[in-house]
């Protein structure tokens, strides 16, 4: 008997205790909102949180808060048995949400989810490298990144040491810029661009044609500056303006389009120049090209041209202009310029690296329906990668008017400027209007004009290491030009601090009067 009742009043204690615990159990599941989340405002004002109440006797009386402030009517709602709640907006920092479920007789059971709002973007800190690095030498490039953050490189990730510090360790220089991007738990990014430059040896020139070299008597004046001390560098022609290939090369596709005219044998030259103490510069012009674009369009590879608007004709600006967008046309010029590496050439420096000038209204360039520069970049991107591997220094000679009117041949400037290892803006005071940077008569002014318009080409290239050769101009047009001018304009540069330059003449005689041993700095 007293068994008995004993389990019957311990079964009835159990019972009314089960009873109770059903009667008074408040649980609050939530979705949407992670516990102790940490979350950018932009993400929080489009979410969504839902707070699923059990029991769901008394919806009417959930009771939702913010930060100790109840939240109003217009951010939550009642489906069912979830409360749905849009934060929207809120300031950087910690918050609490707090759920109040009633409980008869026991007072309400209060849910607590803690959470940051975080806006605040992660540091990266690399210092920019003191001094420009030696062509294919090691690279080590030191920084920092916030505690906590994940930090990749171009899409790789890096390992972050104690404190964040990072070590980016390179066999050589990189061939373009590195892309560092630091990512916070939040989801905040910091991006930074990382340039390791390239020390460019520079140089003071002249350019030579290939029929000028080809003829005995110019070929003559040349080597006279050389002897003389005047000139550290010689700047010759691979592939000129006429598409012509004036060496003895052996690229299929100049061969087969007519263009290698041989002037010279370019190993010979390149040995005999440098066994003179000069660096060798190899010009190619890109896509000014009537040979590769008359022979395209008549064998039906009309995409590789510049076309009339109307896509019937091939635009004869130049004589054919070939399309800066065509892989095609990048690996003919690419072939020649690794055939002139191989040779031994120093630099190569890319002419008409752009597209024809005039109204792009006027012409149909095919792939391409953005702005050309960015066909320019991808060009210049994929020689300098190609070069590099060979140790080969990569120049692009650039309008004057390119650094205030990138748009007007497709020439951004400081795009550029992060996939070659120099620039040399075509200076020439003969090319400029009257009152361009404020000076009154360019052709008359040299000096002036050439100190504003690489000023200019300065400020654009800023932060990005690479060197400044502008093209000087030693020949008349609408102005006689003799030593006075022209050592005007290289005095203009100096006063910078550019004491690089090349000297244009199309003819290839030098005003030597204006020159000095004192202008030539041999670096090697």
């Amino acid at each position: 008997m007293t068994v008995a009742l004993t389990v019957g009043y311990a079964a009835a204690g159990l019972y009314g205790l089960n009873a109770l615990r059903s009667f008074t159990h408040a649980e609050v599941r939530v979705d949407g909102l992670p516990d102790r989340a940490v979350l950018t405002s932009a993400a929080l004002v489009v979410r969504t949180v839902r707070f699923d109440i059990d029991p769901a006797d008394h919806m009417d009386r959930v009771d939702v808060q913010l930060d100790g402030v109840r939240v109003p009517a217009a951010a939550r709602h009642t489906e069912g048995p979830t409360v749905v709640w849009r934060p929207g907006p809120l300031a950087e920092g910690p918050h609490e949400v707090t759920v109040s479920v009633p409980r008869p007789g026991m007072g309400d059971y209060r849910f607590h989810r803690r959470f940051t709002v975080d806006d605040t973007a992660p540091r990266i800190d690399v210092p920019a490298l003191a001094d420009p690095v030696d062509m294919c030498a090691p690279v080590t490039i030191r920084g920092q990144a916030e505690p906590g953050t994940t930090l990749t490189l171009d899409g790789q990730p890096v390992r972050l040491a104690h404190g964040g510090a990072f070590t980016l360790s390179f066999d050589r220089t990189p061939d373009a810029p590195l892309q560092l991007v630091a990512t916070d738990v939040a989801g905040n990014q910091t991006s930074q661009e990382v340039i390791a430059p390239v020390r460019y040896p520079g140089g003071q020139g002249v350019h030579v044609t290939d029929a000028a070299w080809g003829y005995e008597p110019l070929r003559k004046g040349i080597i006279s500056l050389i002897d003389a001390g005047l000139v550290s560098t010689v700047e010759l022609d691979l592939k000129d303006e006429s598409g012509i290939v004036g060496y003895d090369s052996h690229v299929p596709l100049a061969i087969q389009v007519g263009a290698v005219r041989p002037e010279f044998k370019l190993k010979d030259v390149v040995a005999d120049l440098k066994g003179r103490g000069v660096r060798v510069i190899g010009r190619i012009v890109a896509f000014r090209d009537p040979p590769l674009a008359r022979w395209a369009w008549d064998n039906g590879k009309r995409d590789w041209v510049v076309q009339t608007a109307d896509g019937t004709k091939m635009l004869d600006t130049y004589g054919g202009f070939t399309n800066p967008a065509r892989p095609e046309v990048h690996q003919y010029n690419l072939d020649i310029a690794l055939e002139a590496a191989d040779a031994g050439v120093d630099d190569i420096l890319w002419d008409y690296v752009r597209r024809p000038e005039g109204d792009p209204a006027t012409m149909r360039i095919p792939g391409l329906p953005e702005n050309t520069s960015n066909a320019i970049v991808t060009f210049l991107s994929t020689t300098e990668a190609a070069l590099h591997q060979r140790c080969v220094y990569q120049g692009a000679s650039v309008f004057g008017i390119a650094a205030s009117r990138p748009d007007a041949v497709g020439q951004d400037v400081p795009r550029m400027a992060r996939h070659v290892d120099y620039l040399a803006p075509m200076l020439y005071p003969s090319h400029w209007v009257n009152g361009e940077y404020n000076v009154a008569n360019p052709n008359k002014q040299p000096f002036d004009i050439i100190k504003a318009s690489l000023a200019d080409f300065q400020a654009k290239t800023a932060g990005t290491g690479i060197a400044l050769t502008p093209w000087l101009q030693d020949f008349s047009l609408g102005q006689a030009y003799g030593p006075a001018q022209v050592r005007a304009q290289i005095d203009a540069a100096a006063s910078l601090g550019v004491g690089d330059w090349l000297l244009w003449n199309a003819g290839g005689v030098y005003t030597t009067q204006a020159l000095s041993p004192s202008l030539v700095q041999v670096r090697r």
